[in-house]
């Protein structure tokens, strides 16, 4: 993943697989039958890494919303160059298009999730912020994008883990609805 993300398609050859992983070109070839069963690899370590551990079956949905956001958020710092291969086209210049279209069923597949969860929070009368549940997802994601992917600077995963924790709690509260002592504006149609 390193090679792809940092390199780029044109870079990712047996000889620079072999020195990163400090082996010879030969023993690359001993594990894998081509370049391309590498790339099928790469493919399924960012789907297992993207989804093994899948947030627990919490009867909340917007708990269940939260402990997914924290555990992607934690995933992409963990692993910093997934970030670059799930936005850039950098996978794509060596997997094709097929491998491209697995990778972009992640992220839709990620989306989908959140977005189940927050429709089924707003089935059960528990989302009671101002938005609908595709507004709410977005938002839990682009939060995800935002800090999983460095687009908030900071200094250190730790505080970038701090930071995530106080970003799912404002995500929470507007979610659930108004803090006591404020009003929002009830979305059109929205009792």
């Amino acid at each position: 993943m390193r090679i792809i993300a940092s390199r780029g398609g044109r870079d990712f050859t047996a000889r620079a697989l072999a020195d990163e992983v400090g082996v010879t070109d030969a023993a690359v070839f001993r594990h894998f039958a081509s370049m391309d069963a590498i790339v099928d690899a790469v493919i399924a370590r960012i789907e297992t890494v993207l989804f093994d551990e899948v947030p627990p079956r919490n009867p909340d949905p917007i708990e269940r919303t939260g402990a997914f956001f924290r555990h992607r958020v934690r995933v992409l710092l963990d692993h910093p160059h997934l970030s670059r291969l799930l936005l850039t086209d950098r996978l794509a210049q060596v997997a094709g298009l097929a491998a491209s279209r697995r990778v972009g069923a992640f992220r839709r597949r990620s989306l989908k999730f959140v977005t189940d969860c927050l429709q089924e929070a707003e089935d059960r009368g528990e989302l009671r912020g101002v938005m609908d549940p595709r507004v709410g997802a977005v938002l839990v994601t682009g939060a995800i994008l935002a800090l999983g992917h460095r687009g908030v600077p900071l200094e250190s995963n730790k505080a970038a883990q701090e930071v995530s924790e106080d970003v799912w709690s404002a995500l929470e509260t507007l979610l659930r609805g108004n803090p006591p002592g404020r009003s929002v504006a009830a979305r059109p149609g929205r009792t």
